[in-house]
């Protein structure tokens, strides 16, 4: 006997979500800072420099290189230029935001199964990060 779950009443309360979300002031200026970004080609290309510098020093530490006492304070220079430009603070700002967002309605979805029972709001907030422990943060 093949089992399925209506799929359509779920889709229609997610699209009720998703307005609401939409109706929000704080949704309305945090996509203006994502806008704001997508349309200064300065800022894109230093967060693109920055990124691409990441992503190296993190090779060069996953493959057991020691990083230059140089290489580091260069990296902590564009870092902390990234934080000085204004329209790129505003969308990483936006961007973990919207991160935020998205993990709390995939661990409320995740408890809910897991539970067997919608969870209330102390369950997800002592769930923490979701990673059950394993993220390497230290909590449990």
């Amino acid at each position: 006997m093949l089992v399925k779950l209506n799929t359509d009443a779920v889709a229609g309360q997610m699209a009720e979500l998703c307005e609401g979300l939409l109706q929000q002031e704080g949704y309305k200026a945090m996509r203006d800072m994502i806008d704001a970004f997508a349309a200064n080609e300065g800022a894109i290309a230093q967060y693109e420099r920055f990124m691409e510098q990441h992503q190296a020093l993190q090779r060069k530490e996953e493959l057991g290189q020691e990083l230059s006492p140089e290489e580091a304070a260069a990296y902590e220079q564009s870092e902390l230029a990234l934080y000085e430009n204004d329209v790129i603070r505003q969308f990483m700002y936006a961007q973990r935001e919207f991160s935020n967002l998205h993990q709390m309605v995939s661990k409320y979805f995740t408890m809910t199964i897991e539970l067997d029972r919608v969870p209330e709001m102390s369950e997800l907030k002592k769930a923490g990060c979701g990673c059950g422990g394993s993220c390497g943060s230290g909590h449990h």
